[in-house]
């Protein structure tokens, strides 16, 4: 298995994205090409290691400046297919989830 990296500069603070990231369900969801996920390992706020049916690899995060450094690997047997996985991950974490507002 190759391994595949994509990794972005993502305007959202990093414990908003750790709250995505660190669970398994809403990882689950951005990983799902991959198969049903597991997360295998956590270093709090910084680091998730996953493992898939078809792939395994990590998530991490760091402060950078005005947002948050995001770094996405898979080892998989198709790296380009991969590649694009990863690059949809990294798409959706930085996606601007707007919230409906509410009237009284």
């Amino acid at each position: 298995m190759e391994q595949s990296t994509a990794q972005r500069r993502l305007v959202k603070s990093p414990p908003e994205l750790w709250a995505e990231v660190s669970d398994e369900r809403a990882l689950g969801r951005r990983l799902a090409p991959f198969g049903e996920i597991r997360i295998t390992r956590v270093e709090p706020e910084t680091t998730v290691a996953w493992e898939g049916d078809r792939a395994s690899g990590t998530v991490e995060l760091a402060a950078a400046g005005w947002g948050t450094k995001v770094i996405v690997t898979a080892r998989a047997p198709d790296p380009e297919r991969s590649a694009e996985i990863l690059g949809g991950v990294l798409d959706g974490l930085g996606a601007t989830h707007h919230r409906p507002f509410s009237r009284d």
